[in-house]
């Protein structure tokens, strides 16, 4: 079985287009409903940013274990929810321009404050966004052993070593 490139699957750039004018969306009624403060922080931007970081983790993170969702899906969901959505809602220009901004204002330290304050929140809510997709796909996990009758293995191993059965054997009974 030959694998397709990603540049010939149009699939994909169907999906990735729809999520990013939907973050692109979201992302521009934060700005609008989240105003600049005096001080520099552009809250708008800062949430919209967080938000990304934290679900394109946690969703890389969770799909990444997801063995129980066909591959074909995970790609879908990850390109159009990952890259489409939390690309378009995130923005590493406007927080660029932003930061930019306010040293040309006269506001340096404030500016740089203000990227330094986005750089760390979002490497700390990435971490969270991947804690709470282990703990999730871990959940699930532990219900299909369940629901498998193997009721010894509770899920808590994420190589999940013990199951006899592969990958290809749980996608071809889906």
């Amino acid at each position: 079985m030959t694998k397709r490139s990603p540049l010939s699957d149009p699939q994909l750039y169907v999906v990735v287009f729809i999520g990013g004018a939907i973050g692109t969306c979201v992302r521009y009624l934060l700005g609008l409903a989240i105003p600049a403060t005096a001080g520099g922080f552009h809250f708008g931007t800062l949430a919209a940013n967080l938000l990304a970081c934290f679900v394109y983790a946690g969703l890389s993170a969770y799909l990444a274990q997801a063995d129980w969702i066909r591959p074909r899906k995970r790609e879908l969901v990850n390109r159009g929810a990952g890259m489409g959505v939390c690309g378009g809602l995130s923005t590493m220009s406007t927080l660029a321009l932003e930061g930019f901004t306010g040293i040309l204002g006269g506001q340096a330290g404030q500016a740089l404050l203000y990227l330094l304050v986005s750089v760390v929140l979002g490497l700390l809510v990435a971490f969270a966004g991947v804690w709470c997709a282990d703990r999730l796909a871990a959940g699930h996990r532990a219900e299909r052993t369940a629901a498998a009758g193997n009721p010894g293995d509770s899920g808590s191993d994420s190589s999940d070593s013990s199951n006899p059965v592969s990958s290809a054997e749980q996608e071809a009974r889906q």
